[in-house]
C-alpha cells in the first residue's frame, strides 16, 4: 500500500514510518494524521515487525499542525473533525501499540512534532534538531504537552516550554530527558536502529505489558479534555487573531482583546 504524505518501509524486523511532506516541513495536515495511524496500524499486524521508528524527510521531523488547514475549519464540527477523527486515534495508536516506537529526530520538532515525540517510547535526535511547544504565541495551545508534559520531562520543564514557546537544543532536550541520545546527522539512522534491534532482545510479551504500565497513567479523556479546551480558543478572538497573524507574518496584537 502506498500513501501520499507518509513513508513506510520494512529494515528487517523494523519498521521506518517516514512524515513525507517536505515542503511544508511535514506540517501535520489531516490526510497525515490518518496515515500515520494507518501505517502503524500496518507495523502492528505485521508479525515481521519488532519494532518501529518514526522520522521526517527533509530539514524536519515536522512542524506541527498544519497551519493553513486549521485556517480553512471554519466551523466548531469541522475543528472537532480534525483532531477526534485522525489526530487523537493516532495518539491512542502510539500509546497502545505493543512494540517500541523510536522517535529519530532529524530536524526541528516544533507543536505537535514535538508532542510526537513526546508519545514515543525512546528518541535520539541529531545535534541539529530542535523542539519547541509554541502554541500560544498564536492563540492556541498544546493538549499533549499540556497534559503528558509533566510526566515526561517534568512539570517545570514543561511549564517553561509551553508557556514560552521558546526552543530548546537537542542537548537540552536530553538533559531535560525529553530524548535518550544526541549523536551527529548522519549517525542518526544507525543510531535509531542500534536502539530498535537493541529492544528485540526482550520478549514482546513482556514488551507488551510494561508498555501497557507505563502508560497507564495517560488519561484518554484528559486528552480529550485538553484538545476540547484547544478548539474552544482557537474559536476565540484572540485564536484568530493569532492565526491570522501568523498566516500574514506578523505578531499577534493581543492589546485589542
Amino acid at each position: 500500500m502506498s500513501f501520499e504524505n507518509v513513508l513506510y518501509r520494512k529494515h528487517g524486523s523494523i519498521a521506518w514510518i517516514v512524515l513525507n511532506r517536505p515542503n511544508v516541513l511535514n506540517a501535520l495536515n489531516k490526510k497525515l494524521w490518518c496515515e500515520m495511524y494507518q501505517t502503524l496500524d500496518q507495523a502492528e499486524k505485521d508479525e515481521e515487525i519488532r519494532a518501529i521508528i518514526l522520522t521526517g524527510s527533509g530539514r524536519a521531523f515536522s512542524s506541527g499542525d498544519d497551519i493553513e488547514e486549521v485556517l480553512k475549519l471554519r466551523t466548531h464540527e469541522d475543528i472537532r473533525a480534525f483532531f477526534f477523527d485522525c489526530a487523537i486515534p493516532t495518539i491512542a495508536k502510539i500509546l497502545t501499540l505493543p512494540k517500541p516506537i523510536i522517535a529519530a529526530v532529524n530536524g526541528l520538532a516544533y507543536g505537535g512534532g514535538c508532542e510526537i515525540v513526546m508519545l514515543c517510547d525512546m528518541a535520539v535526535a541529531s545535534n541539529n534538531a530542535t523542539f519547541a511547544v509554541p502554541e500560544a504565541l498564536i492563540g492556541a495551545l498544546p493538549p499533549i504537552a499540556s497534559v503528558i508534559g509533566p510526566y515526561v520531562i517534568g512539570r517545570l520543564n514543561t511549564s517553561m516550554m509551553i508557556l514560552t514557546g521558546e526552543p530548546v537544543s537537542a542537548e537540552d532536550a536530553k538533559l531535560m530527558g525529553l530524548v535518550n541520545k544526541v549523536v551527529s546527522p548522519d549517525e542518526l539512522t544507525t543510531a535509531a536502529e542500534r536502539i530498535a534491534t537493541s529492544t528485540m532482545r526482550a520478549a514482546p510479551s513482556s514488551i507488551k505489558v510494561m508498555k501497557k504500565l507505563l502508560n497507564r497513567r495517560f488519561e484518554p479523556k484528559e486528552l480529550e479534555c485538553s484538545v476540547e479546551e484547544l478548539i474552544n480558543i482557537v474559536q476565540s478572538d484572540e485564536g484568530r487573531e493569532g492565526h491570522k497573524a501568523f498566516k500574514e507574518k506578523r505578531l499577534p496584537n493581543w492589546a485589542k482583546f
